[in-house]
């Protein structure tokens, strides 16, 4: 299985959440793919910095992205990204470009989200939350 890892989730890995962590732990023994992509890193870049939290700055450089898959996006992701946004725009939602982004990945890749973030269940995507 590909897990595509939302900044909530990263997040909730920084901050050692029991639950998140657990779900990391099977993940791992199972052998599947943990991955996240640049606009996921840039939500939890900017957010880091903001806080001039530099030692979780550094957790996530040197303990947390080295055992994630690093996704690039593709021309046809940015589409699909538009489409879902147009189509939850239609619904009266509105969601984040990063999080477009990643369920546009997320559909290319036939992957799973990892998010508490339910706003990406109106979406034709496949969501869990490890915080439970």
């Amino acid at each position: 299985m590909i897990y595509l890892l939302d900044a909530n989730a990263i997040s909730d890995l920084l901050t050692r959440q029991g639950p998140v962590l657990a779900h990391l732990r099977e993940a791992l023994l199972r052998q599947d793919t943990l991955a996240v992509c640049r606009p996921i890193h840039y939500e939890l870049l900017r957010g880091l910095l903001w806080r001039g939290a530099t030692t979780k700055l550094a957790i996530l450089n040197q303990r947390i992205l080295p055992q994630f898959t690093w996704v690039p996006l593709q021309d046809t992701d940015w589409k699909k990204a538009a489409q879902f946004w147009a189509d939850a725009r239609r619904q009266g939602r509105q969601l984040s470009d990063p999080d477009l982004l990643l369920a546009a990945l997320a559909d290319r890749m036939g992957s799973t989200i990892v998010s508490n973030d339910t706003d990406f269940d109106i979406l034709p995507i496949r969501r869990e939350d490890w915080r439970v």
